[in-house]
């Protein structure tokens, strides 16, 4: 495989309805397929569009006064036995595409906001649970992974990270250390530039391309792609973005990653994990928090 053509899907799903966005999400699964992608990569938590179970959940996920709701919503979570999974492994065995289909899903104690990858033949290679659950928010319901996983993708080392995963930068860090070749994201908030310089850094830091997807909305949106590749044969800077949505437009962004180039470049660059100085990142492994951040 000499390119990966990842198919970003930003389009709207409906709120906390998993059966009419199984219907949409097949259907731009077919699109995709016309489109020649070789992957699909949905937005975050697309069983129920990240929508929250009632008006202020994001702010007090805990209101006594919604019991209901919050269990009508958590109740939803899905297994890989459920008829929306097995859905998405049909289409792909049959129009022969991979597929990083997102959602609420069962968890061994609470749900959790998971990502599976499926593979060309219907197979599932990879379930990643989102690590860096936002605990200060209605995610704080959700059981949070414990893993960072990359898999192999028709010959592609793919890892996974969900939203605010890629606010930390160990989270990529672990998974290049891991094999990872391109890092796919499945989002679902604000991406303000910040943000998105966040995604151009974490591919120049870890020599790995990166692609996200994210829900069309004002000041949402912006399903971007990057390369790796900073520097062309010359030692001349090259801008590493490969593409980018607007914000508020529905569509499928193809995002074409050159394997071959990026190889090349992470052969010969100094970055990823090339002289890393690991004696002295004994700190990251504290899990003691004091002032400012305690919460």
């Amino acid at each position: 495989m000499k390119s990966l053509k990842v198919g970003l899907i930003q389009h709207k799903a409906i709120a906390n309805n998993i059966n009419n966005n199984l219907e949409l999400g097949l259907r731009y699964v077919t699109e995709a397929k016309k489109l020649g992608i070789d992957i699909v990569l949905f937005p975050e938590m697309w069983s129920n569009g990240y929508n929250p179970p009632y008006e202020e959940a994001f702010d007090n996920p805990l209101d006594e006064n919604y019991e209901n709701e919050r269990k009508k919503w958590l109740a939803e979570a899905v297994d890989e036995e459920s008829e929306y999974i097995k859905s998405f492994k049909r289409i792909a065995r049959e129009l022969e595409i991979g597929i990083v289909i997102t959602y609420l899903s069962k968890g061994k104690n609470r749900p959790q906001n998971t990502a599976l990858v499926i593979d060309k033949t219907g197979g599932i290679l990879m379930k990643y649970s989102k690590v860096h659950t936002c605990d200060f928010s209605l995610e704080g319901l959700l059981e949070s992974g414990d893993e960072f996983k990359v898999c192999d993708f028709c010959g592609v080392k793919l890892g996974i990270m969900i939203c605010y995963d890629r606010e930390f930068p160990e989270s990529a860090r672990i998974l290049m250390l891991k094999g990872a070749e391109i890092i796919l994201v499945p989002n679902a908030c604000d991406m303000n530039p910040a943000r998105i310089n966040q995604l151009s850094t974490r591919a120049f830091e870890n020599m790995t391309g990166i692609a996200m997807a994210n829900y069309p909305g004002d000041n949402w949106g912006n399903s971007c792609a990057y390369s790796p590749i900073v520097f062309d044969d010359n030692g001349k800077y090259i801008d590493n973005k490969i593409i980018s949505a607007n914000d508020i437009k529905e569509d499928i962004i193809i995002a074409e990653f050159d394997l071959e180039s990026i190889r090349n470049y992470r052969k010969s660059e100094t970055w990823g994990n090339a002289y890393r100085k690991v004696k002295a990142y004994e700190d990251l492994l504290d899990p003691k928090v004091e002032e400012p951040f305690i919460r």
